[in-house]
């Protein structure tokens, strides 16, 4: 009995010294610490509150208080003797955020983690990418990072020239609508004039068969009223000639 007390003893002594792997909270380390991490992150309320941790090693991962991946810190400013690489995990793995020395800032970033190394020392293979980083990967890192500039300038470019093109097509596409519509105006207009043009045509003809049909019965009745003047002096001329036949006779 006294050895199984004494063996539980000994491996719970083993526990407090022995290190834990996987992050760590960071504490209060007193002169231990490095310096402190300030931050800013997002609440369940979808409020921004400030937030810190005092980290007491290098070559460690700190999970920063009350952050997640939902809830992750939007602003991270690094106010420790070493070199901050932020995550947006909590396991300090993949790519990195970003990567600050000392009195380095960065906003707009999505942080749950840091892992923290000496800036003279090894970086353990973590390289600075971002805002507020070191020469971490020397040259390569520069190429690497004038790259990505180069292939978002193009980008902007290509997109640019898309839209100018997109632009263009447009106004070309509203040019030949404007000078459709004028020449289907201008159809209407000359189908308009010529269907006036024959309307008027129509109404003169129509003026000029009535003009020859009332020049007919103009001349139909001055023949009628010849004839009628031709037959009342050959009945007078007959009555004057039998007047004179009597008064012989008589």
């Amino acid at each position: 009995m006294r050895l199984r007390t004494t063996a539980a003893v000994l491996v719970g002594a083993l526990a407090l010294v022995l290190p834990t792997a996987g992050p760590s909270l960071a504490d209060d380390h007193g002169d231990r610490a490095l310096g402190t991490l300030n931050y800013r992150y997002v609440n369940d309320d979808d409020v921004e509150e400030n937030g810190q941790i005092r980290p007491a090693d290098n070559q460690t991962c700190y999970v920063l208080t009350r952050t997640s991946r939902d809830r992750p810190a939007v602003a991270v400013q690094n106010n420790t003797r070493s070199r901050a690489h932020l995550f947006d995990n909590r396991s300090c793995s993949g790519e990195e955020v970003a990567t600050l020395r000392p009195d380095g800032r960065v906003n707009r970033v999505r942080v749950v983690s840091v892992y923290f190394t000496p800036v003279n020392g090894n970086d353990d293979g973590r390289g600075d990418w971002n805002n507020g980083g070191d020469q971490g990967r020397g040259d390569q890192g520069r190429d690497d990072q004038a790259g990505d500039d180069q292939a978002r300038e193009d980008q902007g470019r290509e997109d640019q020239g898309r839209g100018d093109q997109g632009r263009d097509d447009e106004a070309r596409e509203d040019q030949g609508r404007e000078d459709q519509g004028r020449g289907d105006q201008g159809r209407d207009d000359e189908a308009r004039e010529d269907q006036a043009r024959e309307d008027q045509a129509r109404e003169d003809q129509a003026r000029e068969d009535q003009a020859r049909e009332d020049q007919g019965r103009g001349d139909q009745a001055r023949e009628d009223q010849g004839r009628g003047d031709q037959a009342r002096d050959d009945e007078e001329e007959e009555e004057d000639l039998l007047e004179r036949v009597f008064r012989a006779l008589g």
